[in-house]
Order: structure tokens, then C-alpha cells, then sequence
């Protein structure tokens, strides 16, 4: 997967980072579910979308179990 361009952007991330921690939002899984939709974004289709959404989810629950 890609990172959206905010991802790799220093500065941006500074401020994603910023909001996530004021905002008690995981930045991982921020960053997952942008990856989703960045690769989806322009292809015109829809399938796959929820399941990978819904893997990302997934994993963060499973990281938080641990």
C-alpha cells in the first residue's frame, strides 16, 4: 500500500499528528484507512473497499488486545 502524500509530508504529519493526539485517534490506523481509500481513489470501483476498511479495523482491534 501508499501512503497518502499527507503521510509523507513532514509538516503535514506534525499536524496529523497533532489532531490525532488531541483527539485520542490512533494515527495508525488514521493512516490504514487512508491507504484504503488512496488506492481505491480514481479507480472507479467500489468491491474490496469494505473488506479491506474492515481488515484495518481488524488489525487496530488486534493490536489493542495485546
Amino acid at each position: 500500500m501508499n501512503a497518502p502524500p499527507c503521510f509523507q509530508d513532514s509538516a503535514a504529519k506534525r499536524v496529523i499528528s497533532n489532531l490525532c493526539s488531541q483527539n485520542n485517534i490512533d494515527i495508525t490506523l488514521l493512516k490504514d484507512l487512508c491507504e484504503v481509500l488512496n488506492n481505491f481513489s480514481g479507480s472507479g470501483r467500489k468491491e474490496g473497499v469494505q473488506v479491506d476498511l474492515t481488515d484495518c479495523i481488524d488489525r487496530f482491534i488486534d493490536r489493542k488486545k495485546d
